[in-house]
C-alpha cells in the first residue's frame, strides 16, 4: 500500500495540533480559568488566520509541501534529506521569526501571548518555536526549488502543488493582515 495518504493524514493532523489546537486549547484553559490575558487582549479563538490559516491552510500546505519535495527526491525522509540545505533553512526559518517578533513587539502588535511589547508568555514561546519550524519548512522547501529551477527551469516549478501553495500561504497572508490592521 502507498504510504502517501497515511503520512499526509499525518502531516496534516501533527500540523494542525501544533499550529492551531495546543494555542486553542490554551486559549480555552485560560478562558475557564477566567485568566484576564484572553479578557483584555485578542486570543486565538478571535483571529480568522488562526482559525481558518492555522487549522486548515497551513496543514494543506505542509502536506503539499511534503508531496511535492518527495516528487523531486527531496523529501523530508532519511535518505532523501538535504543535511546542507536543512542547516541553512534552519537558519533562515530562525531568523524570520525573529524578524516577525521584533516587528510585532516594535509596532506594539500586542495580543494574549505577547501582552505587553517584548513580554510573551509561555504560550508565545512555543507559538516563536512553532513559527520557526514552519519558515525552516517553508526554507527547506524554497532550496529545492530553487535547484529544480536551475536545473531544470521554469517548468519544475508550475505544478499543481507548488501553485496551490502559492495561493494557501497568499490566502494566509491575507487573513493574517487582516487580524492585526
Amino acid at each position: 500500500m502507498n504510504d502517501a495518504v497515511p503520512r499526509s493524514l499525518a502531516i496534516f493532523g501533527l500540523t494542525g495540533v501544533a499550529a492551531f489546537g495546543v494555542n486553542a486549547a490554551g486559549h480555552a484553559w485560560m478562558l475557564w480559568r477566567s485568566n484576564p490575558l484572553v479578557r483584555r487582549h485578542k486570543a486565538t479563538l478571535a483571529y480568522r488566520s488562526a482559525l481558518v490559516g492555522d487549522s486548515l491552510l497551513l496543514p494543506l500546505v505542509n502536506v503539499l509541501l511534503d508531496r511535492q519535495l518527495d516528487a523531486w527526491g527531496d523529501g523530508l525522509r532519511p535518505g532523501c534529506l538535504r543535511w546542507s540545505r536543512l542547516a541553512r533553512a534552519l537558519l533562515v526559518g530562525a531568523g524570520l521569526t525573529a524578524l516577525v517578533h521584533g516587528y510585532q513587539g516594535a509596532q506594539n502588535l500586542t495580543n494574549w501571548t505577547m501582552p505587553r511589547p517584548w513580554r510573551w508568555n509561555a504560550l508565545g514561546y512555543y507559538h516563536a518555536v512553532y513559527m520557526a519550524g514552519q519558515f525552516t519548512l517553508l526554507a527547506y522547501f524554497c532550496g529545492a526549488a530553487g535547484t529544480r529551477l536551475r536545473d531544470e527551469g521554469s517548468s519544475a516549478l508550475l505544478t499543481r502543488r507548488v501553485l496551490a501553495v502559492a495561493a494557501l500561504l497568499t490566502a494566509f497572508g491575507v487573513l493574517l493582515y487582516k487580524d492585526y490592521y
